[in-house]
């Protein structure tokens, strides 16, 4: 879930919706951080993709475990 306020990514339990991590360590535009969280996205081996469609327009992947 986007959490534009506090510019990170909230990890979520499926099964009870609790807060299980974040993605993001504030604002900006250096990697890992965000603007504006416009679109999230997942694959199957578990990476997770943000868009962001201000001024920088970019997207940026994270990787599980690292």
């Amino acid at each position: 879930v986007a959490d534009g306020t506090n510019k990170k990514v909230r990890v979520l339990s499926k099964a009870n919706l609790t807060e299980i991590g974040t993605i993001g360590n504030g604002g900006g535009r250096y990697p890992g951080q965000f603007l504006v969280v416009d679109a999230i996205a997942t694959d199957a081996q578990g990476n997770v993709y943000t868009g962001e469609n201000h001024h920088g327009k970019r997207v940026q992947k994270f990787v599980p475990g690292r």
